[in-house]
C-alpha cells in the first residue's frame, strides 16, 4: 500500500495515484482530500478520466481512514477538547501534515513544476493543486491558514509548484458560518441518536435537491441574510424536498451496498470524524480568514499569487449552497477593500454533492479548467 510519512515517520497517509499521463512533461497534479465518512475511494471513478485531461490525480486518505495512521490518544483529546485554542492547534497539525505529504510526493515523483508559455495568453502548465471536498476543507484550509509555519524549504519548493487551491462543495462547518434556521440536516437533529445521525447522513448528503437558481451575481450578505435568499434556499432544502425521480436517484443508491463498504466508513465517524463537527465555529472562521481573507500588506501572505477557487454544485444540500454564497459575500467585501486573495466561484449545474462519482468525465473536464 502506498504511503508517505507526514511527521517524521510516526504517521502515514495512504494514497492512490493515477500516475503521470503518458507522453506529458507538463501535466497538472491534483491532490484530492475527501470529506466526512467517505474515504478517497469515492474519487476512484475519476482516475480513468485523468490522462485525457492531462491531469495526475492523487487521492489521499485522511488520518484514521483505511491505510492511514489512526489518531493517537493525545490527538483525539486535542480534537475533542472544548478549548478553542487546543482545537485550533489540532487543525493546524492536519494542514502541516498535508504540506509534508505533498513535499515528499514532489521530491519522490519528480512532478513537473509550473511553467508559463510565451505570448499574450501566458498559459500555465505543471505544478499542483490541492482540493478539499466537503468537510475535507476543515483539514486543507489550515495549510493556507498556517502557511507561515510550513518549513522554509517546503515553502520555497511550493513557490515553483503550488498553482491552485480548490474548495469543492465546502461544508458549512468548515467556514464557521451559522446554519440557516429551520433547515433540517441529520447531524443537527437532536431527536436522533448518534448512530441514527451517521446512518441517515450518508443518504441525505447524496440527495439531488431542487436547484436554487442562483447565478454568478447572487450572494448571501454577511452578516445579514436577505429574506428572499433565505426563502430560495429554504425552498431548495427541506426535509421532504429531495428530487426522487429515477434520473436524480441519491448517489448512495447508485453506489450500491458492496461499493458502499469500500467508500463509506461509519466507524471513522464514530471514532474521530465526529469531533470535526464540534470544533468551535470561531476556529474555522479564523482559519478561513487567515487562508483567504487576511490582508496582503498588514500580515503578509505566503504564495500571494496562488489561484483559489470555490466550486459548488447547484443540486447539493443547503449547507453547501449557503457556504459558497457566504464565502462569495466575504471575499467580495474584502476585494472592495483591496484585501485577501482573489477567489473565483464556479457552479456545477445539474450536479449534487457527488458529481465526481455520478459523472466522472464531466467532473474531470471541469476540474481541468478550474485548476
Amino acid at each position: 500500500m502506498p504511503h508517505h510519512a507526514v511527521d517524521g515517520g510516526c504517521s502515514l497517509l495512504y494514497y492512490e495515484d493515477s500516475g503521470a499521463p503518458a507522453g506529458s512533461a507538463d501535466y497538472v497534479t491534483v491532490f484530492l482530500v475527501h470529506g466526512t465518512m467517505f474515504s478517497s475511494a469515492i474519487f476512484r471513478r475519476v482516475i480513468p478520466c485523468a490522462a485525457r485531461h492531462d491531469l495526475r490525480l492523487v487521492l489521499i486518505n485522511c488520518r484514521d481512514y483505511p491505510g492511514s495512521t489512526l489518531y493517537s490518544a493525545s490527538e483525539l483529546r486535542a480534537l475533542s477538547s472544548p478549548d478553542p485554542a487546543t482545537q485550533g492547534l489540532a487543525l493546524q497539525a492536519r494542514g502541516l501534515e498535508f504540506a509534508e505529504f505533498i513535499r515528499r510526493f514532489i521530491e519522490m515523483e519528480r512532478i513537473p513544476p509550473i511553467t508559463v508559455s510565451q505570448g499574450p495568453t501566458g498559459v500555465r502548465r505543471g505544478g499542483f493543486s490541492l482540493l478539499g471536498w466537503s468537510s475535507g476543507n476543515c483539514q486543507t484550509i489550515p495549510l493556507l491558514a498556517y502557511a507561515h509555519l510550513v518549513p522554509n524549504a517546503t515553502r520555497r519548493l511550493f513557490d515553483a509548484y503550488f498553482r491552485s487551491f480548490v474548495m469543492y462543495d465546502i461544508s458549512l462547518p468548515a467556514t464557521g458560518e451559522t446554519p440557516i434556521s429551520g433547515i433540517w440536516t441529520p447531524l443537527r437533529d437532536s431527536t436522533l441518536s448518534a448512530a441514527e445521525k451517521f446512518s441517515q447522513f450518508s443518504e441525505w448528503v447524496s440527495y439531488y435537491f431542487t436547484p436554487t437558481g442562483f447565478g454568478a451575481s447572487d450572494d448571501i450578505d454577511t452578516p445579514g441574510i436577505t429574506d428572499a435568499l433565505v426563502a430560495r434556499i429554504a425552498l431548495h432544502q427541506d426535509k421532504t424536498s429531495p428530487t426522487n425521480s429515477a434520473q436524480w436517484m441519491p448517489t448512495v443508491h447508485r453506489i450500491g451496498p458492496q461499493k458502499m463498504r469500500e467508500v463509506c466508513h461509519v466507524e471513522v465517524m464514530a471514532r474521530s470524524q465526529k469531533y470535526y463537527q464540534n470544533i468551535a465555529p470561531a476556529v474555522y472562521r479564523e482559519n478561513v480568514r487567515r487562508a483567504v481573507l487576511q490582508g496582503k500588506t498588514s500580515e503578509g501572505m505566503v504564495w500571494p499569487d496562488l489561484k483559489v477557487a470555490v466550486v459548488w454544485c447547484d443540486m447539493s444540500n443547503s449547507d453547501v449552497v449557503s457556504a459558497a454564497m457566504k464565502l462569495k459575500a466575504l471575499t467580495r467585501s474584502n476585494r472592495e477593500q483591496g484585501e485577501g486573495r482573489d477567489v473565483a466561484f464556479h457552479k456545477l449545474e445539474k450536479a449534487n454533492h457527488f458529481a465526481h462519482w455520478d459523472d466522472p468525465e464531466s467532473f474531470t473536464s471541469f476540474l481541468a479548467r478550474v485548476v
